[in-house]
């Protein structure tokens, strides 16, 4: 199942997905190479945001998860190149944990649907248990079959606590989070946010439905609803603004870090092969079942710089 899911994995192709450069077997053991992203996961830029008292733009947070939907978008409409048949994948574990920033300014996804493994790793893998319990979306905890809007759920989910630093529920034990996920309301953002735009607290209400035939069918309409309320504000938000809130939460003293990209069109292409690349053969295969996650954390560890923010 691992070397099925990994080959689903290595299909994608987009830049706003971590590439899988290799995947496989060795003596019993399984592992997988990925593409370093020289920057900070949203768990770190939100700490960061909180223990600063900032508040960071909506339109920022808004193009975050934006290029978040796009990567996830390309990923569940894709097709077996043999069959012409979706392949119908599904990360199935969001978190502020997966999504990084780099220090070119752009959102990357990772661990694309191999997260629900991580149970069989060693106890010292840096992502608490309970973390992904807290992105599930209502029908995961029912038991029913997925689909697509379960990543939107929990993009919603990301994307209220950039806004807010907040979590939408705060439970001490599996059992009381899984009832509030299941029946208890969301605290509405603007109660943490009182100037958050309506425009945004509709989409966060229709992102974070408990009944998901009331949430976005998937990441191209709620990408079109954040693109949307972007283009309202007025203000372009640019690949160099999200590069300097990554400079700000973890300073680069690398002289060869590469410099955010020029403000431009968001389709500008970035290099898809680098430093990171280097530095994971130097490393060799990260294995991922059975106690080497060094790859694997120097993905999602690695960090990078000043956005404008307001106190709250």
């Amino acid at each position: 199942m691992f070397l099925d899911t990994a080959r689903d994995a290595a299909r994608l192709t987009h830049p706003h997905l971590a590439k899988v450069f290799d995947f496989g077997e060795a003596d019993g053991t399984y592992f997988l190479a990925r593409e370093h992203i020289d920057g900070p996961g949203l768990r770190r830029v939100i700490k960061h945001v909180a223990a600063e008292r900032m508040t960071l733009p909506a339109t920022l947070c808004a193009r975050i998860i934006s290029q978040a939907c796009e990567g996830l978008a390309y990923a569940h409409d894709l097709t077996d190149p043999k069959t012409s048949q979706p392949l119908r994948l599904i990360h199935r574990c969001i978190r502020p944990y997966n999504i990084l920033l780099s220090r070119q300014g752009e959102t990357q996804v990772v661990d694309f649907g191999i997260d629900h493994f991580r149970a069989r790793w060693t106890p010292q893998h840096h992502i608490p248990d309970m973390s992904k319990y807290r992105y599930m979306a209502p029908e995961e905890i029912r038991g029913v079959p997925v689909d697509r809007r379960v990543d939107v759920y929990a993009l919603g989910l990301v994307l209220y606590e950039l806004l807010t630093t907040r979590r939408p529920f705060e439970s001490t034990s599996d059992w009381d989070l899984f009832r509030a996920v299941v029946s208890e309301p969301i605290v509405p953002a603007e109660q943490h946010r009182p100037d958050l735009p309506d425009a945004l607290r509709s989409i966060l209400a229709r992102a974070l439905a408990k009944d998901r035939d009331q949430r976005y069918p998937d990441c191209h309409a709620f990408r079109k609803d954040l693109e949307d309320f972007i283009r309202s504000v007025g203000e372009p938000v640019t690949p160099r603004q999200v590069a300097q809130l990554v400079q700000q939460v973890s300073p680069s003293d690398d002289p060869t870090a590469i410099a955010p990209a020029p403000d431009g069109p968001e389709s500008q292409a970035r290099p898809r092969v680098g430093r990171g690349w280097i530095l994971a053969a130097a490393v060799g295969l990260a294995v991922l079942l059975g106690g080497g996650a060094l790859l694997w954390k120097m993905g999602a560890a690695p960090e990078p710089g000043k956005v404008r923010a307001t106190p709250p």
